[in-house]
């Protein structure tokens, strides 16, 4: 693996697509601090100012087709993991799956199906013979919080770690004691946190992609249900112009990574290509 970390670029994918239309290896990540143009799947715009972890990885998978598909939720399955080991134990529970690889958080207390937080968006581009993996992850909120509304309001994965520096007030999440550091110090101890979500994310996804290429996506099914947002929730199913398509209860994915959903009459594969899903309050 060979990691390049820039201070800011339009984007990450953007980088590492242009080095697969030059062919380079696999292996190549590129990571940035801050991105001016950054965006995630299907082209959504992802807000990309300092203190979230941006970063693309170029992939060269031997595998084609509908095959190809299952690596998207692969990767998805990894990063959950990843922040989930990060995360304190009251808050693993809450960080959880939405079809296809978005990562969110939901606190046990919100009942409404639809008041989740985002914490991680993942893309999937297929350019010259090879993918573009981009990652975005919200680790520390910005300094200038800019308002969202509905499904993208942000959730920050160092809301949900507790401070391990030796000067840390007991109970501190890092959040809190990373606003108690003032100038180098403040911004030494975030490039430390963010690395250290970097690094996690990234063993846990080569050693994934590793497994994937060898057995397929079938092996981490199970693993993909049960940490899966979706299942036994009644979703709406938009296509990408916003038209609804479908309406029904999310119940699993099945081997070609589709999302299987039970309406009155029958049940529904769905692709992610074609597909966007709101959970229903």
């Amino acid at each position: 693996m060979k990691l390049t970390i820039l201070d800011e670029v339009a984007s990450t994918n953007e980088v590492v697509k242009a080095a697969l239309r030059e062919g380079k290896a696999e292996g190549l990540v590129v990571r940035a601090r801050r991105q001016s143009g950054g965006y995630g799947r299907q082209g959504r715009i992802w807000d990309s100012p300092e203190g979230g972890l941006y970063m693309s990885m170029l992939l060269r998978p031997d595998v084609a087709g509908s095959g190809l598909a299952t690596l998207s939720l692969v990767a998805g399955l990894a990063v959950q993991r990843a922040l989930a080991a990060m995360a304190e134990a009251p808050f693993r529970d809450g960080i959880q799956l939405k079809w296809p690889n978005d990562i969110v958080y939901m606190d046990a207390t919100v009942e409404r199906a639809d008041e989740y937080r985002k914490m991680c968006g993942i893309s999937m581009e297929a350019c010259g013979g090879g993918v573009c993996v981009g990652i975005g992850i919200n680790v520390f909120a910005p300094d200038i919080e800019r308002p969202v509304e509905g499904r993208n309001v942000p959730q920050y994965m160092t809301d949900l770690m507790l401070a391990k520096a030796p000067d840390a007030p007991a109970g501190a999440t890092v959040a809190e004691y990373a606003a108690t550091l003032e100038g180098r110090a403040q911004t030494a101890y975030r490039e430390e946190v963010i690395s250290d979500v970097q690094r996690e994310v990234l063993a846990r996804l080569l050693v994934s992609y590793g497994r994937w290429r060898e057995l397929g996506f079938e092996p981490s099914l199970s693993n993909y249900d049960a940490a899966s947002f979706l299942n036994g929730r009644p979703v709406r199913i938009e296509n990408a112009a916003g038209d609804e398509v479908l309406e029904g209860v999310a119940e699993t994915v099945d081997e070609r990574g589709r999302l299987l959903v039970r309406t009155a009459d029958r049940l529904v594969p769905v692709s992610s290509g074609e597909a966007h899903v709101i959970p229903k309050p």
